[in-house]
């Protein structure tokens, strides 16, 4: 069995998901992405998959709005390889931020936003937990009944992981190419106006990253606002429909029969219960050894 199946568009050697417009027009979108009239005003979350891009986006939404409400739309709405019309984004008044989002690798971004150092934000998680949540994510994907599945599941933890490490035919490139690439264009300054959160830090002691969050984007906000915004965006809020945001689209879109299907556990550590002995050492060992990856991991 095909680790991700044919079917699923492939651009310069790598996966992509089969979001309906990349199957029907992969490199005619892939060009107006590239291509995309971003603005000064325009903040870009980079992001691979399972990495937090929910998280940091209902906290951005808040952050800039000054207010701790969740936003009324998914961060899907503004996912450059998933929506279909560009308009939407257009008609956005010019006076306004605009919160865009991508999974895509550093060279396949809106040009105009990287050359003109306009802000990007980049969430960092441990690998190991970024394997096992996107491992879940597409497995609980083939229950739904509105999306087709990403990969031709059953397949197996060990055959995941063992293609997760290696890289080959990865969605997006593969984590490790993924991040080396970001890392690369900090320290060249290609990427000259970014601000990287590691996922970890932000769970555990928020305030820190919240602050660095507010003052690289230029706003003031009070402690007791980012206390608010980070009770609100807390992951057990975050994955259940509460009473407080039983209304609200953007949640129930993300949910099936009352449960987000985009946050399962948001734990830091839950590797631990799938890794094998054998398969930590030899995941760890490759981070370690990677050529060009130079990080810390935050575990």
């Amino acid at each position: 069995m095909p680790y991700i199946p044919e079917r699923y568009p492939r651009y310069k050697g790598y996966a992509l998901p089969n979001f309906p417009v990349l199957t029907t027009d992969l490199l005619g979108h892939l060009d107006k992405i590239k291509n995309f009239d971003s603005r000064p005003s325009d903040i870009m979350i980079c992001t691979y998959p399972k990495s937090g891009t929910n998280w940091i986006y209902e906290i951005l939404t808040m952050v800039i709005k000054g207010c701790a409400e969740y936003a009324t739309k998914n961060k899907g709405a503004s996912m450059l390889e998933a929506i279909d019309d560009f308009r939407v984004l257009e008609n956005v008044p010019e006076n306004s931020t605009r919160i865009i989002n991508s999974h895509l690798p550093l060279d396949d971004l809106p040009q105009k936003h990287i050359e003109n150092g306009y802000k990007v934000v980049h969430v960092m998680r441990n690998p190991k937990d970024v394997a096992v949540s996107y491992y879940n994510y597409l497995a609980s994907k083939k229950d739904r009944t509105t999306m087709e599945v990403a990969l031709d599941f059953p397949i197996s933890w060990p055959m995941f992981i063992d293609h997760f490490g290696r890289g080959d035919d990865q969605v997006y490139g593969g984590w490790f190419n993924y991040v080396k690439t970001l890392e690369k264009a900090k320290e060249t300054g290609k990427l000259s106006n970014i601000l990287t959160l590691h996922y970890e830090q932000l769970k555990r002691d928020p305030m820190p990253s919240l602050k660095a969050l507010a003052e690289f984007l230029g706003v003031k906000a009070s402690d007791e606002l980012l206390e608010e915004i980070n009770d609100k965006c807390s992951f057990e809020k975050m994955s259940t429909i509460g009473e407080e945001a039983k209304d609200n689209t953007k949640i129930k879109m993300m949910s099936i029969t009352g449960k987000n299907f985009m946050f399962r556990k948001g734990q830091i550590g839950d590797w631990k219960n799938w890794f094998t002995v054998a398969q930590n050492e030899a995941f760890s060992q490759l981070i370690e050894t990677h050529e060009g990856l130079k990080i810390t991991i935050h575990l």
